[in-house]
C-alpha cells in the first residue's frame, strides 16, 4: 500500500485544496452575514398610530395598593389577537366604563408587518389580568386595584400579533405568523433593550389557566432575529430614540 508523506506532491496538493475551500467558505459566510446585517440595519417597519380610548389604559403606578414602592424591571408579554387586527383595534377604541371589559396592548403587529401603536409605553396597557411573571428574580406581580388580582401590567410591555384567519377559534394551533410579523416583533423587542430572559407570553404569565396565546409561535426563529437585531444595534450604536411614526394609508393594511 502506498503511503502518503508530508513531502509528497499529492499531500501538498490536498492541503492547498482544503485551505482554498476553507477560505471560500469563510468569504461566503462573511458575505451572507454582511447582507443580513445590511438588511437588518436598514429595516424600518411601517408604524401607524391608532390610540386606545382612555378607559382602556392607565398610568403606571409608582407604588402598589399597600403603599410599597414598585421597582420591577420591565418585561415583554407576547399575545395574539384571535380576532382580526381591525376588530381588535375597534374594541380598544371603544369606551369601556365597566372595568371588567377594559383591555389593550401597547403595540399590535398585523399580518403584513405593520406596527399599530395603541398605547404609549409610558402608560399601563391592560393586557394581562390576574398574572405573574416567574423570572430569575422569583415571582413578580403588582396589586394596583382593591378588587382585582395582582398582575404584571404595571411593568409589562404588551405586544400582540394578528392571528391568521384559520386561527380565529379556540383550538390549540393555527398556520402561524408571517415572516414580516416576526421581523417587526424582533425589531420592537431588540430596540426596547429588554433582555430575552424577561420576554414571556400571555400563557406564561396567566394564572387563570385560560390563556394560551400566542399559539403556534416559533420561539427559536424569533429569538434568532432578536439577537441579530441586537448585534446590529450594538455594532452601529443606533440611537435609542424611537423612530418617528410613518402614517401610511393603504387598502392592503385594512386598519380603521
Amino acid at each position: 500500500m502506498r503511503r502518503f508523506t508530508s513531502n509528497s506532491p499529492l499531500f501538498k496538493g490536498l492541503v492547498l485544496f482544503i485551505g482554498a475551500l476553507v477560505c471560500i467558505l469563510a468569504l461566503h459566510t462573511n458575505a451572507v452575514s454582511q447582507t443580513v446585517h445590511s438588511e437588518l440595519t436598514n429595516f424600518r417597519p411601517i408604524t401607524v398610530w391608532r390610540p386606545a380610548h382612555e378607559t382602556n389604559f392607565g398610568k403606571r403606578y409608582p407604588k402598589d395598593i399597600y403603599g410599597r414602592p414598585v421597582n420591577n424591571e420591565p418585561i415583554v408579554v407576547l399575545h395574539e389577537t384571535v380576532s382580526s387586527g381591525a376588530s381588535t383595534i375597534r374594541f380598544f377604541q371603544t369606551p369601556h366604563y365597566n372595568e371588567a371589559e377594559q383591555a389593550s396592548y401597547h403595540d399590535l403587529i398585523i399580518r403584513n408587518g405593520t406596527i399599530v401603536h395603541i398605547v404609549s409605553r409610558e402608560n399601563r396597557a391592560f393586557g394581562a389580568g390576574n398574572s405573574v411573571f416567574n423570572g430569575p428574580n422569583g415571582p413578580e406581580s403588582v396589586k394596583t386595584h382593591k378588587i382585582y388580582s395582582a398582575s404584571v401590567n404595571n411593568f409589562a410591555y404588551h405586544i400582540s400579533l394578528e392571528t391568521p384567519p384559520d386561527g380565529r377559534h379556540n383550538g390549540n394551533r393555527h398556520s402561524g405568523y408571517t415572516q414580516a410579523q416576526y421581523k417587526s416583533l424582533a425589531y420592537l423587542v431588540a430596540n426596547s433593550q429588554i433582555p430575552l430572559s424577561r420576554v414571556t407570553t400571555h400563557k406564561g404569565v396567566d394564572r387563570s389557566g385560560s390563556r394560551r396565546d400566542p399559539r403556534s409561535f416559533n420561539n427559536r426563529y424569533f429569538t434568532s432575529l432578536v439577537q441579530r437585531f441586537s448585534q446590529v444595534n450594538n455594532a452601529k450604536a443606533i440611537s435609542q430614540t424611537p423612530p418617528a411614526f410613518v402614517e401610511a394609508e393603504s387598502p392592503s393594511l385594512n386598519i380603521p
